[in-house]
């Protein structure tokens, strides 16, 4: 089944900040995500299986936070966190 990707505008703000190299992998990550989501993504906290749950992606210098739904047919795209500068 493929998920529908869903981008917040402020989140589609954060990443025309980013430096091209961070860009091109998240959209290297969100081409794929639709398909492969439970692959190329672990668990936010408790693996807890249902139909609604979070998700990360590690990415080189960005950790993607994901919701999927199940319900909805959706993943939408929570936060991006730069650890490097916290």
């Amino acid at each position: 089944m493929t998920y529908e990707l869903i981008v917040p505008p402020g989140i589609r703000r954060q990443i025309k900040t980013l430096p091209v190299t961070d860009q091109a992998e998240l959209i290297t990550l969100f081409d794929r995500l639709p398909t492969e989501h439970e692959q190329i993504t672990e668990a936010y906290g408790q693996d807890v299986p249902g139909p609604v749950r979070m998700r990360t992606a590690g990415l080189s210098r960005l950790v993607a936070v994901l919701l999927i739904s199940d319900n909805t047919v959706t993943i939408t795209v929570v936060n991006l966190i730069d650890p490097l500068t916290r």
